[in-house]
């Protein structure tokens, strides 16, 4: 997936590259444009053509690549996800090992400071500006990992579509948040030494974004709690309503075992969503005892949310 705003010109470049790895693996590519101006869907479009499973999404206001990346999430139907940015800094001979990391791990994340990486071409002041930033944001969320923003990061689809039901930033800070969050889910997240370069034309802002990116990191500590609602089904019917559960949801909802049946957490998903597949399950399954409840997300982020958080990562 790619998140672009006014990218049209790197995308030129950059999609045929992608969409050639794309076909050889058998992957979808989604664009997701974020309310360009300059023909960003429009190239999407010609570089996509004929491909399958290709999706471009169009925001209809500049949101921030946060927003993108959610949407591209949202509409993501493959078993892992992985998003990169339209300039294509980081290498796509990495990508075979970030998706290798989530045979052992939830998240994998590129890391352009660990040993085996190699950095060309970043200017001093960019590369102290990371620095600092880096420090900053595990200082403020507690996180241990050496490199948050790199724009190169793969997920398990499940783990994918609850962390971004849950963020709430929409900016170049969200990466942080997401990180976050899968931490205090306990999901396992795996650094990847990856080959980075810079590219000519950055729209990091040395003066500005920083303090945005560490604004955007101070507010997320305050609203997680408050302003997600997720949706989700519970089945009574022995083992076998696991079994019934993912047959009739999709690839990327979570269901697990749960109590003396199954638990389906169903992000990017409103509550009507969730009782209309109660009423086409009742009907399919009339043994299966199911219904749709709205859960806040202090259920999953609350200390009493770890009995879920261990279903859900174990």
């Amino acid at each position: 997936m790619v998140p672009a705003y006014n990218e049209a010109r790197r995308l030129e470049t950059s999609l045929p590259l992608i969409a050639d790895v794309a076909a050889d693996a058998g992957a979808e590519v989604i664009v997701v444009d974020d309310g360009s101006d300059d023909g960003t869907a429009e190239v999407a479009a010609t570089h996509l053509a004929g491909l399958p499973g290709a999706k471009i999404i169009r925001l209809a206001l500049n949101s921030g690549k946060g927003a993108a990346v959610r949407a591209g999430v949202t509409h993501a139907r493959g078993g892992s996800i992985v998003f990169m940015d339209a300039d294509l800094a980081t290498d796509l001979g990495d990508l075979p090992a970030l998706l290798d990391a989530l045979e052992t791990a939830d998240v994998a994340i590129g890391s352009r400071v660990m040993e085996g990486a190699t950095v060309d071409g970043a200017t001093s002041t960019r590369a102290r500006m990371g620095r600092t930033f880096n420090r900053m944001a595990r200082l403020v969320t507690g996180l241990d990992l050496r490199d948050t923003q790199c724009g190169f990061k793969a997920f398990r689809a499940p783990v994918a579509q609850l962390l971004f039901h849950l963020g709430v930033v929409d900016g170049f800070a969200f990466d942080v948040e997401i990180l976050a969050l899968a931490r205090r889910m306990g999901y396992r997240v795996a650094e990847v030494p990856v080959h980075w370069h810079a590219v000519e034309g950055s729209r990091v802002d040395v003066m500005r974004d920083p303090a945005r990116m560490l604004r955007d990191v101070l507010l997320t500590q305050a609203r997680w709690r408050r302003t997600r609602i997720l949706a989700v089904l519970s089945a009574l019917q022995g083992e076998r309503a696991v079994d019934v559960l993912r047959a009739n949801l999709r690839a990327t909802d979570n269901v697990v075992p749960w109590s003396d049946g199954a638990l389906a957490l169903l992000p990017c998903s409103e509550v009507r969503v969730a009782a209309s597949v109660v009423d086409r399950l009742r009907c399919r399954e009339p043994d299966l005892r199911v219904t749709a409840t709205a859960v806040s997300a202090s259920t999953l982020l609350d200390p009493d949310g770890d009995e879920i958080r261990q279903a859900l990562t174990a």
